[in-house]
């Protein structure tokens, strides 16, 4: 049985538009690569006045959701929105939220998670261990998809989430606010059980494949790594965020 449910998804040229003009609440509108044009000018120009997230989408890809979602052929016309499934906070009140919860309250930032089993799967680890929310850039994300809710086992629907456009500039000025950064990638400048810093804490989650961003690496007050002990050279992230949230709240408690 298919993961994706149709209800979630606006399909077509036509119906998107008229879910746009309807004001309906849609987290990302996808217009498969080679789309025509002028009509993906015109999505690019709608959303951006909505404030709605449009990427383009590799063509494989998207002829694979358009199975998952039993299109007919040509249903879609190269356009498919995904429907708002969580109900996101402005990242100000997500953080100010955090800090009146705990003194060392941790939020988290993901930087090029894509797979939305992925982003599940951290969501789960996040909640179980206390964390406060995450925090998505609009562009190199997973969106919260019913397959990321799945994942999550309920997770997401006690995670308070907050959008961005970019997760260095958020960064600068959370650290200015009296954050402290951790960036998770290998090789890192400490292991993973490194001296956890007093202070509201943001982990910033990089893809397994990619890593964390140039930019955002910039960002971090420190870079932690899990060593590797066998042949392969990589967790998967959602596993890596796993270890290294609990190593933290297990750092935090000695204190």
């Amino acid at each position: 049985m298919s993961e994706y449910n149709p209800s979630n998804y606006v399909i077509g040229r036509r119906a998107v538009f008229e879910a746009i003009e309807a004001g309906a609440k849609l987290q990302k509108v996808m217009i498969a690569y080679g789309t025509e044009e002028p009509v993906a000018a015109k999505l690019r120009a709608v959303t951006s006045s909505q404030g709605v997230a449009c990427a383009l989408m590799d063509r494989r890809k998207f002829a694979i959701l358009e199975e998952e979602l039993g299109c007919e052929k040509n249903a879609a016309q190269g356009v498919i929105a995904i429907r708002i499934q969580h109900t996101n906070v402005q990242l100000d009140e997500l953080l100010e939220t955090a800090k009146r919860g705990s003194e060392f309250p941790i939020v988290l930032v993901l930087d090029g998670i894509t797979d939305p089993h992925n982003l599940g799967a951290i969501a789960r680890s996040a909640e179980c261990v206390g964390a406060a929310g995450l925090i998505l850039p609009t562009k190199y994300s997973a969106p919260i998809t019913s397959a990321a809710v799945k994942a999550s086992a309920g997770a997401l629907e006690h995670l308070p989430v907050a959008n961005i456009t970019r997760v260095s500039n958020t960064l600068r000025e959370c650290k200015a606010a009296g954050w402290s950064v951790i960036g998770t990638a290998s090789p890192g400048t400490n292991v993973y059980d490194f001296e956890v810093p007093k202070a509201p804490l943001l982990i910033v989650i990089g893809s397994e494949g990619e890593g964390l961003h140039e930019v955002v690496l910039a960002e971090c007050d420190a870079v932690v790594e899990i060593p590797m002990m066998g042949k392969i050279s990589s967790l998967n992230a959602s596993v890596a965020a796993g270890i290294i949230l609990f190593e933290i709240r297990r750092k935090q408690a000695q204190k």
